[in-house]
């Protein structure tokens, strides 16, 4: 159940992408070819109107064609209803609606959120190797429910200042009771003298998650601050890889593709819904702001095209457009490929 509601929460953010563009086609007075829902081959398929609506093997997301969109044919350059023909305002809009959508997405998501709360914990996020806590078998993503050590005992919700402190100052076996999934498991751990520089005494990193409902309209302040708070630190961290290329960053290793999101998406899914739901707004903002990046293939690499035309009041040739964007897709393909090899650890 959580396996396929996780498939179905990943090709829904593609599927939102891919609406934004149809519907901005639409509105823009474009024809639309074909919009599919899943990758072909196609397994049924019906026209209304203009438009083809198929159906696909392949339920990761969907594809919108629009008319016109290479503009590569004379007639399709006059046809008042080609992508081609439309001033660069309009292809402009249709050519990032896919980016606001996602962004509308996540951002409904997180309003959403803020209405319902999230119950509060205290969760491993990272694990460091040969640690205490690698040794008694913690793993990410485990929720700390409760942390006994001598007299002290802290219940869930745990703040972590606290249970840092605590630690810091007892040397004494922990017992710990954490929660991996449905299960509750109870492990005894000790803390590390001297450990590491910035691994601490049992070698893990730990997030505070949760928070308590707000009523409206505060509820659509917080989702709106959030939303923007986000965008702010996923562009951040964007920026930051890309200069790591640059430098000495091991850039591969802090990038992850789709094995390893639906991994987390997965694990995520068996602490709750809205746990999930949380994760699927940031995916959601991390798909808009990396398709903003101008790249060849990507929204913000076309976007480039058609601002370069603005300003310098000359159409850039479809084959020079075509073979870059199809330059640019083979380097996407080519990352896609490494990291999914990385994540499956295959990559040394």
């Amino acid at each position: 159940m959580i396996l396929l509601l996780v498939i179905i929460s990943l090709a829904l953010l593609v599927l939102v992408h891919e609406l934004g563009h149809f519907f901005a086609a639409k509105a823009c007075g474009v024809s639309v070819e074909e919009f599919g829902f899943g990758f072909p081959p196609r397994l049924i398929a019906k026209k209304i109107g203009k438009t083809v609506y198929s159906l696909n093997l392949f339920p990761l997301g969907g594809f919108v064609k629009i008319f016109g969109e290479n503009g590569a044919e004379a007639s399709e350059q006059k046809n008042e209803t080609s992508f081609s023909s439309k001033p660069v305002w309009k292809r402009s809009v249709i050519v990032l609606a896919g980016i606001a959508s996602n962004i509308l997405l996540a951002w409904i998501i997180i309003i959403i959120i803020f209405t319902i709360g999230v119950p509060k914990h205290l969760i491993i996020s990272d694990i460091a190797p040969d640690s205490p806590a690698e040794q008694v078998g913690l793993k990410s993503g485990d929720i700390i429910l409760e942390a006994k050590i001598n007299r002290e005992n802290l219940k869930d919700p745990i703040v972590s200042e606290i249970f840092v402190e605590l630690i810091k100052k007892e040397s004494s076996t922990i017992h710990l009771s954490i929660q991996r999934g449905e299960e509750v498991l109870e492990k005894e751990i000790t803390p590390r003298i001297n450990p590491p520089e910035g691994e601490g005494a049992l070698g893990v990193n730990l997030i505070e998650i949760g928070f308590d409902k707000s009523p409206f309209p505060k509820n659509i302040l917080e989702g709106t601050k959030s939303t923007i708070e986000n965008i702010r630190l996923i562009g951040g961290g964007i920026l930051t890889l890309i200069a790591g290329l640059f430098g000495k960053t091991d850039v591969l290793s802090q990038v992850t593709g789709p094995v390893g999101i639906f991994q987390v998406a997965n694990e995520t899914g068996k602490m709750g819904a809205i746990y999930l739901a949380q994760l699927m707004a940031l995916i959601s903002l991390n798909l808009a702001i990396l398709n903003l990046i101008p790249f060849p293939a990507l929204d913000g690499g076309r976007f480039i095209f058609l601002l370069i035309e603005k300003i310098t009041r000359r159409n850039i040739s479809h084959k020079v457009q075509a073979i870059t964007n199809a330059t640019g897709f083979l380097a996407l393909v080519l990352l896609m490929i490494i990291v999914t090899v990385k994540d499956l650890g295959l990559l040394k």
